[in-house]
C-alpha cells in the first residue's frame, strides 16, 4: 500500500478543497477543528491495513458526484465515506485493526 502519512496529507488537502469549493465558512472552520483534533492521534486511518484503496475509491465517487452536480449522490458518497472512516478510527482505537 501507499505511505499512510502521505495519504493523510493528501486526504487533508482533498477535504479542504471540497470545503473551500462549498464557499461555506462554517464547513471550513469545522474541517479545521477536525484536522486539529485528528492531529492528536498518533496514527491515521490510512495506517489501517486495506483502508487506502477503499478510501481513495470513496473520494473518487465524491468527486464524480460533485462534477455531475448530483447532490443526492454526493451526499450518499460523503455519508458512506464518513461512516467508513469513523468505523475504521474506532477499530484502530480499540486495537482491532492491523496497522502498517
Amino acid at each position: 500500500g501507499l505511505d499512510p502519512r502521505l495519504l493523510s496529507r493528501a486526504n487533508k488537502r482533498f477535504h479542504k478543497q471540497i470545503h473551500l469549493a462549498s464557499h461555506n465558512r462554517f464547513l471550513v472552520q469545522q474541517l479545521d477543528l477536525v484536522h486539529r483534533s485528528m492531529a492528536l492521534k498518533t496514527t491515521t486511518s490510512f495506517a489501517a491495513e486495506g483502508r487506502d484503496g477503499p478510501a481513495l475509491a470513496e473520494h473518487e465517487k465524491i468527486v464524480m458526484a460533485i462534477e455531475a452536480r448530483d447532490g443526492d449522490a454526493a451526499y450518499a458518497a460523503l455519508k458512506t465515506h464518513i461512516s467508513r472512516a469513523y468505523e475504521t478510527r474506532l477499530r484502530i482505537d480499540a486495537g482491532e485493526v492491523k496497522l502498517r
